[in-house]
């Protein structure tokens, strides 16, 4: 198993989860290869984000996007940015 898997596996928080108003299941969004040279450690994505597995896909993507002065392409390229959920 790979340390994305693991972190996607991951189920510490379920206890938690099924406390608040939505009631759903954790779900860790993790977007790397080894070796990027950027890291982003994020925290609670929005449901869309949740939902599509794809993190900031969100108006908050968008404006990192756009103070990180990236575009999607970039943004995106997992060998460049990598996104990791910040418990982990």
């Amino acid at each position: 198993m790979s340390l994305i898997d693991d972190i996607q596996a991951c189920r510490i928080c379920t206890g938690r989860f099924a406390a608040t108003a939505t009631q759903h299941v954790p779900r860790p969004v993790v977007w790397f290869e080894p070796g990027a040279k950027v890291l982003i450690v994020g925290q609670a994505p929005e449901a869309r984000v949740h939902e599509s597995g794809r993190p900031f896909t969100d108006p908050s993507g968008d404006r990192l996007r756009d103070w990180m002065g990236v575009d999607d392409p970039v943004f995106y390229d997992t060998s460049r940015v990598a996104i990791v959920p910040m418990a982990f």
